[in-house]
């Protein structure tokens, strides 16, 4: 009777949870540059977050909890969350886990876990907290054959980040979103990002940072010329089409990256080698100078005058020499 009504009460959380996707958001709205099929049999959670995000829709979750030194997951909302069924034995006290073509066997108490006929030992046996079977992170990711990530660091943020993904799906951490989910587990209001920058709104202001850390107003300032400064980015363009802002990614690729900025809403026109020098606007292009510079590759197709327009939600660039 006890295991049933927890089973009812699996099965009413993960109805919430899952039962909302259709109307929740979805990374790709805070983040410009992961793609549907980035995200694609992914999970991310946070131990301090009733948060979620599967395949990038964001959900209410079941939270993960460390114990003992110990990263444990919630066994039947992962799981259901990847496609899996599963099967409680109520004589038994026993799960059987069927995703793709793994058969995962445990029960409850027992640190034995098997995979596909193969036994091993969980450092910790599957235990019920709140209601909710956990079984550590580790094994989680072996039942469903993924890489697992569990990110903490105590003395910069006061949560961890784990993220279940495919084994070669790397983008979510090669394109920098974990800061941009770092801010999003803060309560961060995201009104653009991507791997260069994150602005953010709190109290009405605009912020924003390149280190995804430290944020300052992210307004219009006039550039004021200084002889004994060479400035490459943090320059404001204003043109016909609006205002302009002109990024430098110096602490990480190097590259120069051009944003439209009407109000909150933000996008990339350009990420260019060379520095640009000006911005002009003609009825709906944009028109950028960019400077030579000695090693920039291929400098004919990088150098001196460029276009961009705004067509289908992107822009797209063009060389006019």
């Amino acid at each position: 009777m006890k295991l049933k009504i927890i089973i009812t009460l699996f099965t009413f959380t993960l109805f919430l949870a899952f039962g909302s996707a259709a109307h929740a958001e979805n990374l790709h709205d805070y983040y410009e540059d992961v793609t549907e099929s980035d995200l694609k049999n992914s999970m991310i959670l946070s131990p301090e977050s009733s948060m979620a995000f599967i395949n990038g829709q964001k959900v209410s979750a079941v939270k993960p909890i460390v114990k003992d030194g110990r990263t444990l997951v919630p066994l039947r909302f992962i799981s259901e969350g990847f496609g899996a069924k599963v099967d409680f034995n109520t004589k038994e006290q026993s799960i059987t886990m069927k995703y793709a073509t793994n058969t995962v066997f445990l029960k409850i108490g027992n640190k034995n876990i098997t995979i596909n006929g193969k036994s091993s030992v969980m450092d910790v046996a599957a235990s019920i907290y709140n209601n909710t079977t956990y079984i550590p992170l580790r094994y989680m990711g072996e039942a469903f054959n993924k890489r697992v990530l569990y990110l903490k660091n105590a003395q910069i943020q006061p949560y961890g980040l784990i993220i279940i993904r495919d084994v070669n799906a790397t983008a979510i951490e090669n394109l920098n979103l974990i800061p941009v989910l770092k801010l999003l587990y803060q309560g961060k209001s995201i009104v653009y990002s991507d791997r260069f920058m994150a602005v953010i709104k709190e109290n009405g202001q605009l912020l924003f940072s390149n280190t995804f850390n430290q944020f300052e107003p992210f307004v219009y300032q006039d550039l004021i010329e200084d002889k004994n400064l060479v400035r490459l980015g943090n320059i404001w363009f204003n043109t016909d089409m609006g205002n302009f802002y002109l990024n430098y990614a110096w602490d990480t690729t190097q590259e120069f990256i051009l944003y439209r900025v009407e109000g909150e809403e933000i996008t990339r026109v350009a990420i260019e080698k060379a520095p640009i020098e000006a911005v002009k606007t003609y009825l709906n292009d944009v028109y950028y100078l960019i400077r030579y510079g000695r090693g920039i590759p291929n400098p004919q197709e990088t150098s001196n005058l460029k276009s961009a327009t705004f067509n289908n939600g992107q822009w797209s660039t063009d060389y006019l020499g």
